[in-house]
Parts: structure tokens; C-alpha cells; sequence
């Protein structure tokens, strides 16, 4: 029997397709924030102010009203990673709890953790505000992801070494660093990979055997 109790993984490019969910919208409409993501990178700008020029840009390329349904309907062109649902549903059958940890959007996390019966799921919130205009509220930040993480598990009272994280981006390094097995997935970045107990290139159904067997 494995000593993990539970699994958390990022979502953007870990168990779906898209390496980042609000890269997928700028992708939609043609827009480009890598200046303004270079100076959230450095610190420079909030969350907040990050999501505002975001969501500025949307609209100065749509013709027509940039909402949270618009934003949903974009959304629900993501794809699952190959292997994702068999890894989860494996995971389950052995009585391991699974949860979304994500800088990335709520809508999306809600939707594929129902999917999969999923214990938990915590991104960022893109929603309309009482006026109908798109905003965000921000509860998983890209720079906090480790602070996040102990407030998620800290009902389920399970040891650093019962728990397992699996991501892909740097942002991950802090979730990784509070468990016990961490897995780095699909990605060329050394850093991520140095800091993991074991990096997986492919279907994320081979990861079953591992968890399950530490």
C-alpha cells in the first residue's frame, strides 16, 4: 500500500493540454502581454494589475463584449493530458484523495475536477462583476503557491511524506518542496526537473505505478 494519502497536481500543461490557460485566451484573440509578463515575473506589478491589463487587452481585440461566458466558451477548447483521467481514476481506486492546485482559472478547474471526481480544486476566478464586466479574483497566485498548498491540505492532516505534487512550471517548485514525492511532467525546464524526485516525459498514466509504490 503507498504511504501517499494524496496527490496534488497543477492543471495548466500537468493534466490539461494548454501550458497556460489565460496564455490560451491571448492565443484566442491575437493579444500579447509578454511585456506585462516579464514585470509580473520581476515582481513589478500585482496579480491584480497583471489580470487588469490582461483583460484590458481582450477588449481593445473583441468585437464584441468580453465576458465570462465568452471566456468559458474559449476555455472549453482545452484538452485533457494523455493519461490524466486514467492516472486520477487509479489513483481513487487505491483510496487516494486528488487535487487541483493552479495559477490558472477556476472555471477550468471546477470543471475537469467534477469530471474526475476530484477531491479539491483552487485557481483564480475570472467571473463578471455586478456591472457585467469581466474581473478576476485572484486566490492562487503564480508567486504563493506554497502558502496556498498548506492551507488546502491542512484539513486532511497527512504528513509531508503522505503527499505528492505533480507540475510542470517553476511556480510548482514551492509545492514540490512541501511533499514528499514531487513529479515533474512534459517539460524542458531544468529547474523544475532538479528540484523533482522523478521527471516523466508522456502519458501520465505511468506515474500510477510510482505513487502507488513509494
Amino acid at each position: 500500500m503507498s504511504q501517499i494519502k494524496l496527490v496534488v497536481f497543477d492543471m495548466d500543461g500537468t493534466i490539461i493540454e494548454p501550458r497556460s490557460s489565460w496564455a490560451m485566451i491571448h492565443d484566442h484573440f491575437g493579444t500579447d502581454n509578454s511585456e506585462m509578463l516579464q514585470m509580473y515575473i520581476d515582481h513589478k506589478i500585482s496579480d491584480k494589475e497583471f489580470v487588469k491589463a490582461d483583460i484590458a487587452l481582450w477588449n481593445s481585440k473583441s468585437d464584441r463584449p468580453v465576458n465570462e461566458e465568452y471566456i468559458n466558451s474559449i476555455l472549453d477548447k482545452a484538452k485533457p493530458r494523455k493519461g490524466a483521467e486514467e492516472l486520477i481514476r487509479s489513483l481513487h481506486e487505491e483510496n487516494i484523495k486528488t487535487l487541483i492546485l493552479s495559477g490558472g482559472i477556476q472555471y477550468l478547474a471546477d470543471k475537469w475536477a467534477k469530471k474526475w471526481n476530484m477531491d479539491d480544486a483552487l485557481a483564480n476566478d475570472l467571473i463578471d462583476d455586478s456591472e457585467g464586466n469581466l474581473t478576476a479574483i485572484i486566490k492562487s497566485s503564480g508567486h504563493n503557491k506554497g502558502p496556498v498548498m498548506e492551507g488546502m491540505i491542512e484539513k486532511y492532516n497527512l504528513s509531508k511524506n503522505e503527499i505528492a505534487a505533480v507540475g510542470d512550471t517553476v511556480v510548482d517548485i514551492p509545492t514540490f518542496e512541501r511533499a514528499g514525492l514531487s513529479v515533474a511532467v512534459n517539460t524542458e525546464d531544468e529547474r523544475v526537473i532538479s528540484k523533482a524526485n522523478y521527471h516523466l516525459k508522456g502519458d501520465l498514466s505511468e506515474l500510477t505505478k510510482l505513487i502507488l509504490n513509494w
